[in-house]
């Protein structure tokens, strides 16, 4: 069984639904679509038909009353409140995050610079007399940043699992 509010809604649609199909505006549109406001107004009509109460009396309220009980009541929103603890595992794991993806790039710009700094001391080597081995000190400056850059990469890897553990351990 539909409540009393659902059937004055419902009657509300029906006297709506009503007053478009009449109206000149509506006529103007020349709009036949698969299922037509009469059909709509029939299956309200219908429902109505089908719920009544026997302790439901319909009311008689003008349009402006009808407007007012159905208008939208506002929303109240609800923000939650973060903790402070929150708020610092939040930006731990944040800061985490972006160090991980930029020491990751870094070592990989690493890796290819030390490939062609050794690629390059082979070319260098093959002069004979007049070889001067920049491009291995060179390479080995790669080599080194690669592996701090590893390194920074597991810190900060450590560092966000670390944190991201103690988050699940609170539920």
């Amino acid at each position: 069984m539909l409540n009393q509010n659902q059937l004055r809604r419902l009657e509300a649609i029906d006297r709506w639904l009503r007053e478009i199909r009449d109206s000149e505006q509506f006529r103007q549109l020349e709009y036949s679509p698969d299922v037509t406001l009469g059909d709509a107004i029939q299956a309200v009509g219908e429902l109505l038909d089908f719920h009544v109460p026997y302790d439901y009396k319909p009311t008689n309220f003008t349009d402006s009353e009808w407007h007012k009980y159905l208008e939208q009541k506002p929303v109240m929103h609800i923000r939650r409140v973060k903790t402070w603890r929150e708020k610092i595992n939040s930006f731990i794991l944040d800061a985490a995050s972006s160090v991980a993806i930029v020491s990751l790039v870094t070592t990989s710009f690493m890796v290819v610079g030390s490939i062609f700094c050794h690629g390059f001391d082979r070319i260098e080597s093959s002069r004979g007399e007049e070889y001067q081995p920049t491009w291995i000190y060179n390479a080995k400056i790669f080599e080194g940043s690669a592996i701090a850059s590893i390194a920074v990469f597991l810190g900060a890897s450590l560092t966000g699992a670390c944190v991201a553990g103690e988050k699940n351990d609170d539920r």
